[in-house]
Formats: C-alpha cells, sequence, structure tokens
C-alpha cells in the first residue's frame, strides 16, 4: 500500500509475521449457513497487509461429542463420525502411527464430569474409509469428544469492514474443506494462495479478519481442537491521521480499486 495515499503515519517498518489460530476469537457458527467460526480484529495502532499469491497453511477440524452409556467398561470406544453425518478427511501431514495422543488429523478427549473438564485420550485406531475412530477411554469417562480434519462444506477468508447494520467485504480465498485438506500445502506449486496475484488487502485497526464455513459439522476454536492456520501477514505500526478516510481508501483497495 502506498503510505503517502492515506492518511496516516508509519512509526516503524513494516515486520512480516504469521497469524495463528490461537490469535483467533471463536465466532457463532450457525450449522448448514456461511456463518463466522472465528475472526481476527485489526489491532488499535497497526496496519496490516495480506499481499495476493502469498502461499498459506490452513487444517481445520470439526468437533463430535457423544455420551457413553452408563456401565461401558474401559478400554476401546468406537466413535462413528460417517454415521453422525460428518466426513472425516486424512490429509497429507505426516502422523505417527497409532495409538497416538497427538495426530495432526484426529486427537479424541474424555470427561468425567459431564464435558466441564476434558482429558486427552490416546486414539488407538482410525478407519479412514469407514469413518470410524477408536478411544482409549478410561472408565469414569461419560463423554467423549473428538476433533477430526474435516471434508463437510465450504470455508471463506475475508476481509470485513464493519458498517452499522451492514458490511462491506473482500474475499481472500474461499472453496471446498475437502479439497484444501486432501492439498499439499508444503509444496509451493499447490498450496493455496491469498487472493490475486499482485494486489494488496489491508486490515486497517478494527476492520475484521473472518473465517466463515458453511458446513453440518462445528467448527469450534476451543484449545483443543488443534486447528493449523498460518496466514502471512505484514504488520506495521501507525499513528492515525484521519480514521474516515483511512477506512474508505481501505475499502477501495480491497473492493479491487487504486488509491
Amino acid at each position: 500500500m502506498t503510505y503517502a495515499a492515506l492518511p496516516f503515519q508509519p512509526l516503524a517498518k513494516a515486520m512480516r509475521l504469521s497469524l495463528t489460530a490461537d490469535r483467533f476469537t471463536p465466532g457463532q457458527q450457525v450449522l448448514g449457513l456461511l456463518s463466522t467460526v472465528a475472526y481476527f480484529d485489526g489491532p488499535l495502532g497497526h496496519l496490516m497487509l495480506f499481499k495476493g499469491g502469498e502461499n498459506f497453511r490452513f487444517f481445520l477440524k470439526g468437533r463430535f461429542e457423544t455420551g457413553v452409556a452408563g456401565g461401558t467398561a474401559a478400554g476401546p470406544f468406537v466413535v462413528n463420525l460417517a454415521a453422525a453425518g460428518h466426513t472425516l478427511i486424512r490429509s497429507t501431514r505426516p502422523g505417527a502411527a497409532f495409538p497416538n495422543l497427538f495426530h495432526p488429523d484426529v486427537l479424541a478427549y474424555t470427561s468425567a464430569d459431564g464435558g466441564t473438564t476434558w482429558q486427552a485420550a490416546p486414539v488407538s485406531a482410525v478407519d479412514w474409509a469407514a469413518g470410524t475412530v477408536t478411544v482409549d477411554r478410561p472408565g469414569n469417562a461419560t463423554r467423549v469428544a473428538v476433533y477430526f480434519t474435516t471434508g463437510d462444506g465450504e470455508f471463506e477468508l475475508r476481509v470485513v469492514r464493519p458498517l452499522g447494520s451492514d458490511v462491506a467485504s473482500a474475499k481472500l480465498f474461499g472453496g471446498a474443506l475437502r479439497s484444501i485438506h486432501e492439498t499439499d500445502q508444503t509444496n509451493a506449486r499447490s498450496a493455496p494462495t491469498f487472493g490475486a496475484e499482485g494486489r494488496e488487502y489491508p486490515l486497517p485497526p478494527q476492520f475484521r479478519l473472518e473465517l466463515a464455513v458453511r458446513s453440518r459439522t462445528p467448527v469450534v476454536f476451543d484449545q483443543y481442537a488443534g486447528h493449523e492456520l498460518s496466514l502471512p501477514v505484514f504488520d506495521t505500526p501507525i499513528r492515525v491521521l484521519d480514521a474516515a478516510q483511512l477506512n474508505a481508501q481501505a475499502e477501495l483497495k480491497l473492493r479491487g480499486g487504486t488509491l
């Protein structure tokens, strides 16, 4: 973005960084509708900038929770994701053989207090074709939750300018969850890229980067999910001289205009 054309003063050189899942705030997903599952608000005193054509990494997990019948013995407990209407995807990321506490595509937790607190549980087996996950469940666990790389639905990354009851937005990327999760994202030729080559997508203070999903599967941003996001961005500390002009010109840039 051309600093001379914008109503702000840069206070330092732009730094390249990556936005990761822990920087996002959980949204309010509506199952079956394109709705926000997580968002990141541009911080005050900073201008962030996404550059079109940049590679990024993106893996989201769905969540499924089920109860356990009283008297069920400790040991293997099969969670049938397919029967519950969910799609389990095996990504190209390497994972250790099962049993495994930390597989990149499948994580399991158990709760002995009705879901108030959760403990990590080993996944002893996965049938990728059948969509089943076998969890090593302790005898006192009354609930089991599985987080899994999901292939159900679509997603969209977009920059949004709040305008009262309306919004103006620009899409950075969108597509099918199955497609992006089955892509080798370590390969520069096949990895997903932001927006259009040569374009810039500003995220001024209080503009919002939204991750929206349309899916029948809950996508929960919590400390258990292990989503993998790495979104490259340039961050410049700034002093805003005219907020209204900065916002209007940033919106023009997001819509594909030039300043």
